[in-house]
């Protein structure tokens, strides 16, 4: 064959193959548009389709847009991540981070993680175990050495062992804290155990049979901060921020208390149940594990696959497969694994945590084994309900079989009556005050007491209303004999009532 040929045949498979690249290249390229595409229809149908705690039964509910609801609970500021597919498919900010500016949420706003602080903390801490440094079956006393928890009667047989406080079966009483309002006193960690001022709190203490039964105690996660630090020789935040946070790149979080330093350029305000402000823009958390991280819904996400990276491949950057599964493990007389709630749900195993901090809501939830999840910070006292709104609406869009809206035979009552309703309350042995209000879409209540929220009522009779969000119940108004309203009755899902008269 002459070199004429030769090169005629090279120069020709040489076009073909370069054809073929191009081809290749054009395909992931419309794949690679077409992908983007993909990820932005379905945000907009997020953004578009909340959906209510209740819904009509049988009914299809229309969507609701997050701009619209932002407004409806006064909520300045919102952020989400969702995860698809293992990895965070997108993460957006809403709004602002104070009331009044135009300082937008980005991605990288951080908010008060809240309760949601506990399973990142327990996580930590479930490292010293994998260890070997601690034995999470022990009574926590064994390891602490600057503070113990007393022993009484009811520990007597039964120990607070770290396992039990961790899933909040540990017999601790104090089920959460307040924060220190800005120019205020903070207590130590020893004061807050303690309960001596400057802490508002009552002292740690055991009080019931530990093992026994459920009950949350932020209290407990505070006895489990001291063991990490008497067992560490370390300051709790320093311990996470070395063992947990820089292995998995959660670079936008921090246990700083009080707010200080690069994450306070950044931070969102928090706002009461009116949508104002927060004075000096946050309260202070001394209670790290319980209360006190600093963080953005992707840098939650990034310890969110990292358990399931762990638990389902073999494959977390901090945590073995065993220490996951442990987490993940539900624990006797509890719906908590370690850290996480736990829900067997219909689309396998889900590991959530909700909080709420003076100012602030959050949402964090994961399937196992779906490579999907969610998590949700607000900036404002009326976000649990808006929160868990967007969760919905992620699970609808996502095609997730689970977190779908409570269905119920809901009626509709007249402008007239519902303006009957409307006025103040107050509860009659106790100090919260009730604002009841017609809106756009029916009626409302405004709730000022130990926590305020503004949620929607669902009617299901013309006198009866169901309640969601943090104040779950059936809400009954009573009359007297000429029909005027004269006050409500709450039963609460979990037991109890609250009357309420009209002031």
């Amino acid at each position: 064959m002459n070199f004429t040929i030769v090169v005629s045949m090279e120069r020709s498979l040489r076009q073909k193959l370069l054809g073929i690249v191009a081809l290749a290249i054009s395909f992931v390229a419309a794949c690679s548009s077409s992908s983007t595409d993909d990820v932005q229809s379905r945000i907009d149908a997020v953004e578009n389709n909340l959906i209510a705690a209740v819904i009509n039964a049988g009914s299809v509910p229309a969507g609701m847009s997050l701009t619209d609801r932002m407004q409806h609970y006064l909520a300045p500021g919102v952020s989400i991540a969702v995860i698809n597919n293992g990895a965070i498919e997108w993460a957006k900010g809403y709004g602002v981070i104070e009331a009044g500016v135009t300082q937008p949420v980005t991605p990288d706003t951080v908010f008060q993680a809240c309760s949601v602080s506990k399973p990142v903390s327990v996580t930590g801490i479930m490292l010293l175990a994998q260890s070997g440094t601690i034995d999470i079956s022990r009574n926590v006393n064994d390891y602490l050495k600057s503070w113990r928890l007393a022993d009484n009667t009811f520990t007597t047989t039964e120990k607070a062992t770290i396992q039990r406080l961790m899933s909040h079966t540990g017999g601790t009483n104090v089920s959460g804290f307040f924060g220190y309002p800005a120019g205020s006193a903070v207590p130590t960690l020893f004061e807050v155990l303690n309960g001596t001022p400057p802490a508002t709190t009552d002292p740690i203490q055991v009080v019931y049979v530990p093992g026994s039964r459920s009950s949350y105690s932020g209290g407990g996660m505070e006895v489990l901060q001291q063991m990490a630090e008497d067992v560490t020789g370390i300051s709790f935040r320093t311990y996470m921020n070395d063992n947990l946070l820089s292995k998995l790149e959660m670079n936008s979080s921090d246990f700083v208390q009080p707010m200080e330093g690069p994450l306070s350029a950044r931070a969102a305000k928090g706002h009461d149940v009116d949508g104002a402000v927060m004075p000096g823009g946050w309260n202070t958390y001394p209670e790290l594990i319980a209360a006190g991280l600093w963080t953005t819904p992707s840098d939650l996400a990034r310890l969110l696959i990292e358990v399931q990276e762990a638990a389902t491949r073999n494959q977390g950057a901090a945590l073995s497969q065993q220490t996951a599964l442990q987490i993940l493990t539900m624990q006797p007389n509890s719906n908590f694994g370690l850290g996480f709630g736990l829900i067997n749900g219909n689309g396998g195993l889900i590991f959530q945590h909700s909080g709420s901090n003076v100012g602030y809501k959050s949402f964090i939830g994961a399937y196992k084994d779906r490579g999907q999840g969610v998590a949700v910070m607000i900036n404002g006292d009326n976000g649990y309900t808006l929160s868990m709104e967007i969760v919905r609406s992620v699970a609808k869009v996502y095609g997730w079989p689970d977190f779908k809206p409570e269905e119920a035979k809901l009626i509709d009552v007249t402008p007239f009556v519902l303006q009957s309703y409307a006025g103040d309350y107050k509860q009659t042995d106790g100090a919260t005050t009730f604002q009841v209000y017609v809106s756009d879409n029916g009626l409302m209540m405004k709730f000022v007491g130990v926590i305020s929220e503004r949620l929607d009522m669902y009617p299901t009779d013309t006198d009866t209303f169901l309640l969601r969000s943090q104040l779950p119940g059936t809400l009954t108004f009573s009359r007297d004999g000429s029909g005027n309203v004269t006050g409500f009755t709450i039963a609460l899902q979990e037991g109890g009532t609250i009357v309420a008269t009209r002031k």
